[in-house]
């Protein structure tokens, strides 16, 4: 696979639905090894879609979410430092919350594309809203936490202008191929397939 594959090969629409198949498999499982590896293959397939990743943010956001989630210890004791005690459950459990979200943003960033047509007035409603979040996403500025209200408002100042129209974008009409047919089959098959597995090995 080369950068622009799924750009390429995928019709928007198919694509889209491809990722919203993926979810569900992707919620319910329970391995954070499976897990991290789903997160690695979906940040792939974001490039592969032409996406820019920003893997320091990334790793910040799981590594903020670990942090607070070792605020309620579960499992076996791993140190302890007055009242700060640190569980293998709670950064088990941290990681894996960190992991989800991040996963969850990285199939939004390989499954949607801004010219992105569904039926319907409210398709074309959720079109413009992925639209406006591909502007946010390959924008220039960051949010920062420590000015969080101030740097949302520049983020957004800095990509629309009062009184400003957004264009209406033409659909390109993009025919999915065999290649993006077998991509997809392949896709929801490890994706659902490993859940079966590891859901077996529980019960």
């Amino acid at each position: 696979m080369h950068e622009r594959f799924l750009e390429s090969q995928i019709n928007p629409l198919h694509l889209f639905i491809t990722g919203m198949i993926c979810i569900p498999a992707y919620l319910f499982q329970s391995s954070l090894l499976i897990r991290l590896i789903q997160v690695l293959l979906f940040a792939v397939l974001s490039i592969l879609n032409g996406k820019r990743i920003k893997w320091l943010y990334f790793v910040f956001m799981v590594a903020t979410i670990t942090f607070f989630n070792l605020l309620t210890p579960i499992g076996r004791v791993l140190y302890r430092a007055g009242p700060l005690v640190i569980t293998s459950g709670a950064i088990e459990q941290g990681v894996l919350k960190g992991l989800t979200i991040v996963g969850l943003v990285f199939i939004s960033l390989f499954s949607i594309r801004p010219n992105l047509r569904l039926p319907g007035r409210l398709g074309g409603l959720i079109g413009r809203v992925f639209l406006y979040y591909e502007r946010v996403i390959d924008g220039k500025r960051r949010i920062e936490a420590k000015r969080l209200i101030a740097s949302i408002d520049e983020v957004l100042e800095g990509l629309f202008h009062p009184g400003e129209e957004l264009p209406e974008q033409t659909a390109v009409s993009v025919a999915t191929s065999a290649s993006g047919y077998l991509f997809a089959a392949v896709l929801l098959l490890l994706m659902w397939g490993s859940l079966v597995v590891t859901s077996r090995t529980i019960v």
